[in-house]
């Protein structure tokens, strides 16, 4: 099976919105993934989102033209050929969790690496350095309801914004946030337990 037979096969499996070559390493030499890549982008089965980070291509069937990238998942695409952890900052989490239908025009992540900008079509990604609390240790929607409270800050969590975070979360979330008050702030855990309810409640 050919190279780029193998790419294609992997973005299935795993079901890549975007990625680099360093997702696919294992299945050749960096030259022949790139070379590979660039033959995907030109026979149009795959789209380049910013240098180094592709999609796959899809064209918009009322309009004609060429979907933009996710923004998230090509943050998620760097994030992983550098290997450091990132979650949604502040007010792009509020618009993941649905709590603002307002979209950014930067996208703001905190991550475990340096503090960089990237450009992708009209759109910017922004990685800022954060501690180590603030990306690891709790499940990836946890720490999502966490910077969405932050945004809006603790005085501000009316019945609406309640309702939505209570949603987003999965059992399994609220679960871990019962058991792991010790890696939230106190302020921030009690609006959290007020939210999904505590170990009497269910």
């Amino acid at each position: 099976m050919s190279v780029s037979k193998l790419i294609l096969k992997k973005i299935k499996i795993y079901k890549y919105e975007a990625f680099t070559s360093a997702d696919f390493l294992e299945l050749g030499s960096y030259k022949s993934i790139s070379k590979a890549l660039e033959s995907l982008e030109d026979d149009k089965i795959i789209a380049r989102a910013m240098r180094g980070v592709y999609y796959p291509y899809k064209v918009n069937k009322f309009f004609g033209f060429v979907e933009p990238p996710n923004i998230n998942a090509v943050a998620e695409a760097i994030a992983r050929q550098y290997n450091y952890n990132f979650v949604p900052s502040k007010n792009y989490a509020l618009n993941i969790i649905g709590i603002s239908n307002q979209v950014p025009s930067t996208y703001t992540f905190i991550s475990s690496g340096p503090y960089k900008s990237y450009k992708v079509g009209m759109a910017k990604i922004d990685f800022k350095h954060g501690t180590s609390k603030e990306v690891n240790g709790l499940r990836y929607k946890n720490l999502l309801a966490i910077q969405a409270i932050k945004a809006l800050g603790i005085n501000n969590i009316n019945s609406e914004v309640k309702s939505r975070i209570d949603n987003f979360l999965d059992e399994d979330d609220k679960i871990e946030l019962r058991n792991n008050n010790i890696k939230i702030t106190a302020r921030i855990y009690n609006v959290l337990i007020n939210i999904i309810g505590n170990k009497n409640n269910v």
